[in-house]
């Protein structure tokens, strides 16, 4: 399999069976195709625009985060094969409290080796307590990942300390990417659904950083007949199985 992102152009790698499109505006006719929803952070704004279409709240939790909790922001110039093991064994734990399906090695490694994710961490007290995986091209990122760990801090006041860095590690990943010259911030989702409490939780957080929601499309190219076998199979299987459903993916994003 091969995975591209982001509405970037792709051509048809030798020996590739299949061909993701995450996140597309348009898929071709031929394509197994899904809508995707998410939230979309315009970065040509100015910062004191970005700024304020935080809402109240946000602002000040962005704030108290790097002036009273001390929160210190960081950006992975690599990601390299040590960080993407230690953000794999943070998130499996983060999972494993959620009930979320772990994540499996190749499948990062390959998006990191050809240079398509970015990762930064929000640290406190000494210690990582948020990550966040972004995949990027040339003029967007989208949040792939996001993982912290509440039980590594058992105190009250510090669980709420790690919401306000994860408020604060969006908000440094955003100024990153704008300096960087990209033009998008996606959320990477967005849950158009009424009945999951949770991921309805989930997009009242992404709505305080302002945005605007666009519909996407998540779709599988057939090249070869089992590239399109996969995509029948997969078309019977729940969420979660589709997760786990992956073989050895060549990613062709590059970031600029």
């Amino acid at each position: 399999m091969a995975e591209c992102w982001l509405d970037t152009d792709f051509s048809i790698p030798n020996d590739c069976d299949l061909i993701l499109l995450q996140q597309y505006s348009k898929v071709p006719p031929r394509a197994f195709s899904e809508k995707f929803s998410t939230l979309i952070v315009n970065l040509a704004l100015s910062e004191e625009e970005l700024l304020g279409n935080l809402n109240e709240k946000t602002r000040y939790e962005v704030r108290r985060s790097g002036n009273t909790d001390l929160v210190v922001c960081t950006h992975e110039p690599l990601a390299n094969e040590a960080v993407c093991n230690e953000f794999q064994q943070f998130y499996n734990k983060f999972a494993q409290s959620k009930g979320l399906v772990q994540l499996l090695p190749n499948q990062l490694l390959a998006r990191a080796t050809a240079g398509a994710l970015q990762l930064s961490r929000a640290v406190y007290q000494g210690q990582t307590i948020v990550w966040h995986v972004h995949v990027v091209t040339p003029t967007t990122v989208s949040l792939l990942y996001s993982a912290s760990q509440f039980h590594m801090l058992a105190q009250r006041d510090a669980r709420a300390a790690i919401g306000r860095a994860n408020r604060l590690l969006h908000w440094k990943d955003m100024l990153f990417f704008k300096n960087q010259g990209k033009n998008f911030y996606d959320f990477g989702g967005w849950y158009s659904g009424l009945e999951n409490k949770a991921l309805l939780k989930i997009n009242q957080f992404k709505e305080e950083f302002g945005g605007k929601r666009t519909d996407q499309f998540n779709a599988g190219v057939p090249i070869r007949w089992r590239g399109w076998l996969y995509l029948m199979l997969r078309e019977h299987l729940s969420a979660d199985r589709r997760k786990v459903m992956v073989g050895k993916v060549v990613s062709l994003v590059q970031r600029k």
